[in-house]
């Protein structure tokens, strides 16, 4: 089954974009920290897109994209980077990233990014 995983240390930033991507119609599986992301990325069931928060405790966005993107068996799946953070934009996108999204975001434009510019499937 094809998924978005959502990466955010904020409870309610997960929920937020759960919510969103199921009305639009996804499916979501959300977690808390890069840790975690990293070891749902490269198990059986990779995820389609992955929403990744810049700031986060222990290792933070930018330190789980260069892993995603180094590894062989999840380099090819697409990561959106989603901050308050000014200024990332350069460096995520060297670092792999699809696009930044800023906080906060007009949740109708990331429905339609998700859609369009990264082409992710329902």
């Amino acid at each position: 089954m094809k998924y978005v995983l959502v990466v955010d240390d904020q409870l309610s930033i997960r929920i937020l974009l759960y919510e969103v991507l199921r009305e639009a119609g996804y499916h979501a599986k959300c977690v808390s920290n890069g840790e975690e992301c990293l070891k749902i990325a490269r198990s059986f069931s990779k995820p389609s897109l992955i929403l990744l928060d810049y700031k986060m405790p222990l290792l933070n966005g930018i330190e789980v994209l260069s892993m995603l993107k180094t590894d062989s068996a999840t380099k090819d799946i697409p990561v959106v980077m989603i901050t308050a953070t000014e200024d990332i934009e350069n460096e995520a996108k060297r670092k792999g990233a699809s696009m930044v999204l800023y906080k906060p975001f007009d949740l109708n434009k990331l429905t339609e990014l998700l859609n369009g510019t990264v082409g992710l499937q329902k």
